[in-house]
């Protein structure tokens, strides 16, 4: 299982992690990718226009391009894990893995929380990329070098949110 090869042992800097996240995507084929796509139009179909269009090009950026710079990616300072916080997310990951329907939702959740996990530890980016749309019209924005996001305070203490370990702060609405 995923998490269990997460959990290893000797995963304790970003070097380590990387390399997890390397082996684990090395599963996913093109063909995988086009069905969690399809997931993804399903699972939104009933959004409006045009959130619903924006929100589904956002969300295939960030599984199809943060796969590729997981795949592509070298770690130039190679920082220690705050154990903590890890295994808090490893936890989140799992329980979002067991509550999955099938294989398709799985794998979404999969390539979604591991490209999460790629952002926060490795990148230490939002979970979100910017510009990532939420309801009301309020995006992920960057100004000055910091990250802001619209919902972080309404989801930080949601189990199955990743937002506890975001570095975006709070948009002032």
């Amino acid at each position: 299982m995923v998490v269990d090869a997460l959990k290893k042992k000797d995963i304790t800097d970003q070097r380590s992690l990387l390399n997890a996240f390397k082996q684990i995507m090395k599963s996913y084929s093109v063909f995988d990718f086009m069905m969690v796509q399809g997931f993804i139009a399903q699972e939104i179909k009933y959004l409006p226009s045009p959130y619903k269009e924006d929100l589904r090009s956002k969300l295939n950026e960030q599984l199809f391009c943060t796969f590729k710079e997981i795949c592509n990616a070298k770690i130039l300072q190679n920082e220690p894990l705050n154990i903590e916080d890890y295994y808090d997310f490893l936890e989140r990951f799992n329980s979002g893995i067991k509550n999955s329907a099938g294989k398709i939702e799985m794998d979404f959740h999969i390539l979604y929380i591991l490209c999460a996990a790629y952002n926060l530890f490795i990148t230490r980016t939002p979970v979100h990329p910017v510009g990532t749309p939420f309801p009301g019209g309020f995006r992920v924005e960057k100004k000055n070098g910091e990250y802001f996001c619209p919902v972080k305070d309404k989801q930080k203490d949601v189990f199955e949110a990743l937002c506890k370990f975001c570095i975006a702060k709070q948009i002032e609405l």
